[in-house]
């Protein structure tokens, strides 16, 4: 009904446009001419009160009235010409254009390459999978100008925290997530995700605060992974490796066949220098296998095991099969800088060890690292 209501008023706002200046014109075309005959007129009428009081003769007072009259009667023809029918008709013409035509030509044009009937797509739902044509900064600029005004529309908070986190924009899905729990209050999956916000935000360190947002979603899911996994991470950055070690473990024993995040868990595992007790340890295929997740599962998780073996080969960097493998993940994400740099860290540690470094930079070399 809105819709309707609209257009009826652009259509008369059109034929304003168009009967406007139309009858604008009309009123400046015979204002001139009809002010010239007033003029006359009053010129004829001063020359006979003159004559009457004796200020002029007769004779030249006809010769006056007879000059005044000739142009009188030309200015009167001109009047005539501006208003005569043909004209009239013209401009009735376009009146009736202006009043029938444009109207009926605007609806008809929306109807033939409008699309009226088409309901509108949820934010939701475009902020989700935006398309090309689509600027999603745009939409989240939109998001976030509504929540300005309305801080306490959960609905919104909901939307933007993991547009946030696909866009890198760690810190405000962090504000987002916090936002979430302020409004909707707490359970597991609400405080994992501002847990592994924090996470993110922080360059892959489980801080305290997202440890403390883990704790309380170990302890309102207990079985839930990703407190657990995260948790486990922290366990081995406070260098508690064994338990860490123990708590990956756990997870691996307990997961359902085929779980896409068992790749991942191995390979921290790996990195700690425990390798999987119930299976084999991963190669290249099982990163790859990760690296098909989800790009929210993947990033996460990924980056918890890449980091994680980062730091322990800082910390211990004469071990050439940790040095390989880092090397090998780097290249299967995509990150050929990083790889670069790790191979010129393994070969400062390995200097004095040809042998391992051979082992190393063959690895590289099979990567693609070293041309």
């Amino acid at each position: 009904m809105m819709l309707w209501v609209a257009m009826a008023v652009l259509a008369a706002a059109a034929s304003l446009s168009v009967l406007v200046p139309l009858y604008r014109a009309r009123r400046d075309e015979r204002a001139p001419a009809a002010e010239e005959v007033s003029i006359y007129r009053d010129q004829l009428d001063e020359i006979g009160r003159d004559l009457d009081r004796g200020l002029i003769a007769a004779g030249e007072a006809g010769a006056a009235r007879t000059e005044i009259a000739r142009r009188l009667i030309q200015a009167d023809q001109r009047n005539l010409t501006l208003v005569e029918p043909q004209n009239e008709w013209r401009r009735r013409g376009a009146t009736l254009f202006a009043i029938a035509g444009v109207p009926v030509l605007a609806v008809g044009l929306y109807l033939f390459v409008g699309s009226p009937e088409i309901p509108d797509t949820p934010l939701a739902a475009r902020l989700a999978a935006p398309t090309a044509g689509q600027d999603i900064a745009v939409l989240v600029a939109r998001v976030e100008a509504h929540l300005a005004a309305e801080p306490d529309d959960v609905g919104g908070w909901e939307v933007l925290a993991p547009v946030y986190v696909r866009l890198g924009r760690y810190d405000d899905a962090v504000r987002a997530y916090a936002n979430v729990l302020r409004i909707r209050g707490s359970d597991a999956e609400r405080e994992a995700d501002l847990g592994e916000a924090l996470v993110r935000a922080n360059q892959g360190t489980v801080t305290g605060d997202a440890r403390a947002a883990f704790e309380r979603a170990r302890t309102l899911d207990p079985e839930a992974v990703q407190p657990r996994f995260y948790l486990a991470l922290a366990l081995a950055q406070d260098g508690k490796r064994d338990e860490a070690a123990a708590a990956l473990q756990a997870l691996i024993d307990g997961a359902p066949a085929g779980a896409p995040w068992v790749p991942t868990v191995q390979n921290v595992l790996v990195g700690l220098g425990e390798p999987p007790k119930s299976q084999p340890g991963p190669g290249a295929a099982d990163v790859e296998a990760a690296a098909g997740m989800s790009p929210e599962a993947r990033s996460a998780m990924i980056e918890g095991m890449v980091g994680q073996l980062a730091a322990r080969l800082d910390a211990d960097p004469g071990d050439a099969d940790g040095w390989a493998r880092l090397i090998r993940s780097y290249m299967v994400l995509g990150r050929p800088d990083d790889a670069g740099a790790a191979l010129a860290k393994a070969r400062t540690a390995l200097a004095g060890d040809p042998g391992q470094l051979g082992r190393v930079e063959a690895e590289a070399r099979s990567a693609g690292v070293i041309k």
